[in-house]
């Protein structure tokens, strides 16, 4: 199963300081050993864990790239392409779902062939599905 980890699950690994780190870590713990599981991640993502942990949460910057690091590992960053942005803008002008930034990263998940998108917002909670993948809460 191939399974997209949005951003608030990934800095949830990251910073077990959170409100919902206990669950997704939890969860991502139950779920890493399982050989037929895949975990993703958009690697633009990767500037947001950045500047969030060490500018927001005063975190090292050497110890946050370790981490970054470690994270990656283990989760493979998906890159986005153009095609990512041309599916994310006709989503989004028809009228699919408002949050175009949301869009650019489910549209970019849809292109491997996602199963799950894990996800702690609400809004993409609500959505429930986007094309084949289901959008689940850890």
């Amino acid at each position: 199963m191939k399974i997209f980890l949005d951003t608030n699950i990934c800095l949830d690994l990251l910073d077990t300081t959170r409100l919902t780190s206990k669950k997704s870590v939890g969860w991502y713990l139950q779920q890493k050993d399982n050989l037929t599981n895949e975990f993703f991640f958009s690697s633009d993502f990767i500037t947001t864990f950045y500047y969030i942990l060490t500018e927001k949460r005063k975190y090292d910057a050497e110890k946050t790239l370790q981490a970054i690091g470690m994270l990656c590992d283990e989760i493979k960053p998906h890159y986005l392409i153009h095609i990512d942005f041309i599916n994310a803008k006709e989503e989004f002008f028809d009228s699919t779902f408002e949050d175009f930034e949301d869009l650019l990263i489910l549209s970019s998940a849809a292109r491997i062939n996602s199963n799950q998108f894990i996800t702690n917002d609400k809004k993409l909670l609500k959505l429930g599905r986007f094309q084949n993948i289901s959008i689940v809460s850890p």
